[in-house]
């Protein structure tokens, strides 16, 4: 993944986390959900990828999301989600790098 897209996978994850903590007392959703539909087309473009699917997207950021449950780094969370992503994105979604 490149600096920049980097950069904006870091925006849009922190952008989406800060909508559903502020929405999430209302909403029957997790974290994947929800900035899954609320974020798809910033999703896109910041990882590069036209054909991400709200599908593939839910299934990278569940699995952060676990791992970050699990961490004991002091990593910001939009950073470690990120890398994460990047690190073990699934091998049927593409990631640029």
């Amino acid at each position: 993944m490149s600096l920049n897209n980097a950069k904006k996978v870091i925006q849009v994850l922190e952008e989406t986390r800060f909508a559903y903590a502020i929405e999430r007392d209302r909403l029957n959703a997790d974290y994947a959900d929800y900035a899954s539909q609320q974020a798809l087309a910033e999703f896109r473009s910041a990882f590069g990828d036209p054909e991400l699917s709200y599908e593939q997207l839910c299934k990278m950021l569940r699995s952060a999301s676990n791992k970050e449950r699990r961490r004991q780094c002091k990593t910001p969370w939009a950073m470690f989600m990120a890398n994460f992503i990047e690190r073990n994105g699934n091998s049927n979604i593409h990631i640029p790098h």
